[in-house]
C-alpha cells in the first residue's frame, strides 16, 4: 500500500485550471431529471473516459447530486468523456453492482477508442466499486476509485440519530461493508485507488467513535486529504471535486 498526502499544490491547480466558460449544469436539478442507468454526460475524441456513481441521499436531502455539479462541469470544460451511473439508493450495494457491471461492460464495447477508465464512486457508490471490482475480471484499462468512502462500520459506535438506519440497511443487505474483511486482505485485481478524507473533518463520519477510514486493503493506493486545500475545508462533498481534478491532472 502507497501512502501519501496532497500538498496546495492541488489547489494551485484548482485556481490554475478554473475556466471562465459557460458551466453545462447550473444546479444540481438538472442531474436529478436524468434517469436510472448509465448515461453520457459528455462526449468527446478523449481516450479517457470517466465513470461517476453517486451516494446514498436520507429522504430529507434536497440537493441530490449536488456534489458532482461542479466535477461535471470541469470535466465538460477539459472535453473529457464523462458517464453518470444512477440507480436506486435505497437497492443494496452488491445488487446495484451487478447492473452496473453489465452497463459497464457495454460501455466499454460501445467506446473502443477509449483506452483509459476511471470508474469514481463517492460515498456509498464506492460502496457499489467495492462489489463491482469484487465481481470484475482482470482489466488493465480500468482504474477504480472511492472517495470518501467507509470500509468497514460499527453500528455501536455510530451516534443514536444514524445508528436505527444503518442496522436496518445491513439486516436488509447482508452482503455489506463488514463482509470484506478476507477480501480485503487479500485485495482486488483490478487497480483500486482510496481517497479519503480526515475524518474529523467529514461532515458524515466525524461524531462516529471510531474512523471508518481505519481498514487496509492489500495492493491498493491511498492518497490522504490533508485537512484543507487552498484555504477550503476538505470534508464528504468537497473531497469529491479534489479527487477528480487529481485524477485529469
Amino acid at each position: 500500500m502507497f501512502n501519501r498526502t496532497l500538498t496546495t499544490i492541488l489547489g494551485i491547480i484548482c485556481l490554475l485550471t478554473f475556466s471562465l466558460s459557460e458551466d453545462k449544469f447550473s444546479s444540481f436539478r438538472e442531474l436529478k431529471k436524468i434517469s436510472n442507468g448509465m448515461s453520457i454526460i459528455h462526449s468527446s475524441d478523449s481516450k479517457v473516459g470517466i465513470i461517476a456513481i453517486h451516494g446514498f441521499y436520507p429522504a430529507y436531502w434536497v440537493g441530490i447530486h449536488h456534489e458532482w455539479v461542479q466535477p461535471f462541469n470541469y470535466l465538460v470544460e477539459n472535453d473529457i468523456n464523462t458517464f453518470f451511473y444512477k440507480y436506486d439508493w435505497n437497492d443494496c450495494p452488491s445488487s446495484v453492482a451487478v447492473d452496473f457491471n453489465k452497463e459497464l461492460n457495454d460501455l466499454i464495447n460501445k467506446y473502443p477508442n477509449i483506452n483509459q477508465w476511471q470508474v469514481v464512486g463517492h460515498s456509498m457508490g464506492g460502496t457499489v466499486v467495492l462489489f463491482s471490482i469484487l465481481n470484475s475480471k482482470l482489466n488493465e484499462n480500468i482504474i477504480y476509485n472511492i472517495v470518501a468512502t467507509a470500509l468497514h462500520m460499527d453500528i455501536d459506535k455510530v451516534p443514536m440519530t444514524t445508528r436505527m438506519s444503518i442496522e436496518k440497511r445491513f439486516k436488509k443487505c447482508p452482503d455489506n461493508l463488514n463482509s470484506f474483511d478476507e477480501v480485503f486482505s487479500k485485495g482486488f485485481k483490478n487497480k483500486l485507488v482510496q481517497w479519503r478524507n480526515i475524518k474529523e473533518f467529514d461532515s458524515q463520519f466525524k461524531k462516529y467513535d471510531f474512523d471508518p477510514y481505519d481498514k487496509e486493503i492489500k495492493n491498493s493506493i491511498v492518497v490522504q486529504f490533508p485537512d484543507s486545500l487552498n484555504g477550503e475545508r476538505v470534508g464528504h462533498t468537497s473531497s469529491l471535486y479534489f479527487a477528480i481534478l487529481e485524477i485529469v491532472n
